[in-house]
């Protein structure tokens, strides 16, 4: 079984929402878009507000998600802080012209170990919607097998 388990999170009525707002997605994508973001909101339930580190496709299943309000509600109340996560619309341009470097950095690595000690190390598949994992990559030519490790370095 994936963890986590997208059935125990999210309702089949919902599941079909998702599928009719989010046509010309494979059902096999729409469910590893809805996991990754089921992994996002399981990590941001017990941390500081910070920077949204997922990609279109996810925060467009994130969106959705909150549309089903009562749902939301109840999915927020079940995650480990049990509290309810709220979402703003802020671009990283905006978001980092709010922020120092170093603070930046910080909130971006943040999300390397507490994915893998919590999910187990970013495939190429999973670590496609992760904007964070693309920007280490992409801009610093971190390959994937560099990113999982230092996810193992304890904190």
């Amino acid at each position: 079984m994936a963890f986590p388990d997208v059935e125990h999170y999210v309702p089949a009525a919902v599941r079909e929402v998702l599928g009719q707002r989010l046509p010309g997605r494979s059902p096999e994508d729409l469910r590893t878009q809805t996991e990754e973001c089921l992994k996002f909101l399981i990590i941001a339930s017990g941390s500081e507000p910070m920077f949204i580190p997922l990609t279109r496709e996810v925060d467009e299943v994130w969106h959705e998600l909150i549309l089903q309000t009562h749902f939301y509600a109840e999915l927020c109340r079940a995650l480990p802080g049990g509290a309810f996560i709220h979402h703003q619309t802020l671009g990283i341009g905006d978001y980092a012209s709010g922020a120092t470097n170093p603070d930046l950095l910080d909130e971006y690595m943040f999300w390397i170990p507490a994915y893998v000690s919590r999910f187990g190390e970013y495939t190429e598949e999973r670590a496609r919607y992760w904007s964070v994992v693309q920007y280490l990559r992409d801009k610093h030519g971190i390959p994937l097998d560099a990113i999982n490790a230092a996810g193992r370095v304890p904190c």
